[in-house]
């Protein structure tokens, strides 16, 4: 799952606008941090970039090591 949200960071706490869902309660997660006054072009390229890398994995997925170097 990927999700973008805004969030303030204030006395070592980043705090999001937005709630997550009850089901994300005790998950860990991990946080990419792009500050909002980045130039457009800058950001425009680093999330095309980001899409152009990322893909989804099944729920029950479980990395294999060994599956990786067999490519």
């Amino acid at each position: 799952m990927q999700t973008i949200l805004n969030a303030t960071y204030k006395n070592g706490v980043l705090i999001l606008d937005k709630k997550l869902g009850f089901d994300k309660e005790g998950k860990k997660f991990k946080v990419l941090i792009v500050e909002k006054e980045m130039k457009k072009v800058q950001k425009g390229r680093f999330f095309e970039l980001l899409e152009k890398h990322s893909f989804e994995l099944r729920p029950n997925h479980k990395f294999q090591r060994e599956d990786l170097h067999e490519r």
